[in-house]
């Protein structure tokens, strides 16, 4: 079977609606269709989760253009939905942040669109492709390390080069990035180092699953 196909997608995002469908809450006046989730350090995120361990988050079915940026990305590396792409775009307030995890039994990409102004289209693509490379490595479940998430750059660098997007825009994700190492994080240089490491060679990239 070929990559992931626009049909297949809209399957995938009808299993997003019904996801997130029997959830109502009140947030600025509006009622907002989605599901309430807790979310821990745990989680492969972009970066640091600072105050994120135990709050309960809205989420909900991603914008259309975040579903293309995942489908462009799995389809750059080939991923089929019986391979690895059966994951759920979604968006939610992560201040600032982006989380794979997995929500009622789904695989999931948690996107907050606050950081779309500063990082672009394809520093938004490159930070799904990111959190899709915590999915391929299978990151989940793992105790939090900083290795994982150079993998998860080497992995977006390979999918943003395979998709033909310019190097310094992918790149404009890296300024979200935490400049200082921490427990779970590499410092930004060393995480712009990976990424460029995945682009100028993507096939190692793909290592990490079989590590």
């Amino acid at each position: 079977m070929g990559c992931i196909s626009k049909f297949a997608y809209a399957t995938l995002l009808g299993l997003v609606v019904s996801l997130a469908s029997g959830v109502a809450l009140s947030q600025e006046d509006e009622e907002i269709e989605g599901t309430v989730v807790d979310l821990g350090e745990d989680s492969p995120a972009l970066h640091f989760p600072i105050g994120m361990s135990g709050k309960q988050v809205l989420v909900v079915p991603a914008f259309e253009d975040y579903a293309f940026m995942l489908e462009d990305a799995c389809n750059a590396m080939k991923l089929t939905v019986e391979d690895g792409c059966n994951i759920l775009p979604m968006n939610a307030d992560l201040g600032g942040n982006a989380i794979a995890t997995i929500l009622d039994g789904s695989q999931v990409i948690i996107y907050d669109r606050q950081m779309s102004p500063e990082a672009g289209y394809d520093g938004a693509m490159a930070i799904i492709a990111h959190e899709l490379g915590h999915h391929y490595c299978g990151h989940l479940g793992k105790k939090a390390d900083p290795s994982q998430e150079l993998e998860a750059d080497r992995f977006s660098g390979a999918a943003m080069r395979r998709s033909n997007m310019p190097l310094e825009s992918a790149l404009a994700m890296a300024k979200l990035m935490d400049e200082r190492p921490s427990r779970t994080h590499p410092a930004r240089a060393d995480r712009v180092e990976a990424f460029k490491s995945g682009w100028n060679d993507p096939e190692s990239a793909e290592a990490c699953r079989k590590s």
